[in-house]
């Protein structure tokens, strides 16, 4: 071999062999981000699962140093997602050689998808050594949906004398064979959303109802399949503070607003549920004959099913 090729290979060998120590490395460890679903409502959380598979041949440690792991969404058409944090992070973790490990976390604060259309969605992160490996890209759609209802209200925030005023949208979205309920929590113009609420599937055939307490709170009760209704309760920040389900028996399920506000939920047969909120003891007796509000003028009203108290604010 003349002495300018050998100059070459030995010059471009460590090259080679930092290209397939990489290739290697590559090989080890993958990753894969998956979405509970293909459509989401505007502000709706967007759970990714991010996947790693680790297949060094030895322990591999995760989450040694700040920012090791790091999502990244592209809309289809180009428009540029801008980005709104880095978001969560889950901390260190280790995972042995041929094993899996599943970090679930939600994206949707972290970059401003307030604008329906297509994304792909894609994470990278840095294993061991420094190397960093990326996955394939999933793909969502944000969607506005279809309003059913919509109703303003003031709220007086913590410290504040002066009211804000926001607004409460129910809306519904096809999800493949099947309808599902949200509640959005916006300012008065709709410009900014505060909070998405998922309420489940609905049926076609019986409207939601919906009412306000005098605490602005919004109570809404829908039917879920033939017999069965669910019923959420949500504070003007968004919080969810109640959900229950109830079955059909001499009456069905009904929203009823007493004259000092209170909202309850009467007639129908209570059942506990292990996605109640807040969660209870599912061998405690429900209880059954929800009867309704008595007349107006009538004193000490009864509740049926009181509404649930949100938490009370913590001292200044």
């Amino acid at each position: 071999m003349r002495p300018h090729r050998v100059h070459l290979v030995k010059r471009f060998l460590p090259l080679l062999s930092a290209f397939v120590a990489l290739a290697r490395a590559l090989a080890q460890v993958e990753v894969q981000v998956s979405l509970p679903q293909e459509i989401f409502l505007v502000g709706e959380p967007i759970e990714a699962a991010l996947r790693i598979a680790n297949f060094t041949g030895s322990k591999a440690i995760f989450g040694k140093e700040p920012g090791w792991l790091r999502f990244n969404v592209e809309a289809h058409d180009g428009f540029v997602v801008n980005r709104l944090g880095d978001g969560p992070d889950p901390g260190e973790f280790s995972l042995e050689s041929s094993t899996r490990g599943t970090v679930r976390l939600d994206i949707q604060p972290s970059f401003d998808l307030a604008r329906p259309g297509r994304y792909r969605v894609s994470a990278t992160i840095r294993g061991p050594g420094g190397s960093e490996f990326t996955s394939p890209e999933a793909t969502l759609e944000v969607v506005r949906g279809a309003k059913l209802w919509e109703k303003d209200f003031g709220v007086l925030p913590f410290g504040s004398e002066t009211p804000i005023a926001r607004k409460y949208l129910l809306s519904q979205v096809a999800h493949l064979r099947e309808a599902r309920l949200y509640i959005r929590v916006t300012d008065a113009d709709e410009s900014g959303n505060i909070r998405t609420v998922p309420l489940g599937s609905t049926v076609s055939f019986n409207r939601p109802a919906c009412s306000l307490d005098r605490q602005s709170r919004l109570h809404v009760l829908h039917q879920f399949d033939v017999s069965s209704y669910r019923y959420h309760q949500i504070g003007p920040d968004g919080t969810l503070l109640a959900r229950r389900t109830y079955v059909f028996a001499e009456k069905r399920p009904q929203l009823r607003i007493s004259e000092a506000g209170e909202v309850a939920v009467v007639g129908g047969d209570r059942r506990r549920m292990p996605n109640d909120v807040p969660t209870e003891d599912p061998k405690k007796p429900a209880g059954t004959g929800h009867a309704p509000l008595p007349a107006a003028g009538a004193k000490d009203a009864p509740k049926p099913d009181a509404p649930i108290k949100p938490p009370a604010a913590p001292a200044p």
